[in-house]
């Protein structure tokens, strides 16, 4: 009779080792949920991110493609020239 009590103590808390364990699994699995809804989310917000910027970067191509003409961007060098022409001549009015 002692010999099948003794078993029946050690049931008893082999069970209750895997009711233990049993707990620590389902909260361990309810943070994996958790986590893997707030990487989803994470995710989601990243995709929306991507389009967006893909579309700016469509709009930036864009506005390239509008640069000014080679007329335009000559005429630019020039006054770029004039100005650095001028500013010599203000260093050389500096340097006398």
């Amino acid at each position: 009779m002692q010999n099948l009590t003794g078993r029946l103590s050690e049931i008893r808390i082999k069970v209750e080792n895997l009711l233990q364990e049993n707990r620590l699994l389902k909260n361990e699995n309810e943070s994996m949920r958790d986590r893997i809804e707030g990487l989803e989310r994470t995710v989601e917000l990243q995709k929306n991110t991507l389009s967006e910027l893909t579309e700016q970067n469509k709009l930036i191509k864009l506005a390239k493609n509008l640069t000014p003409e080679d007329s335009d961007t000559e005429e630019m060098k020039n006054k770029v020239n004039e100005l650095i022409r001028e500013i010599d001549r203000c260093i050389d009015l500096l340097n006398e």
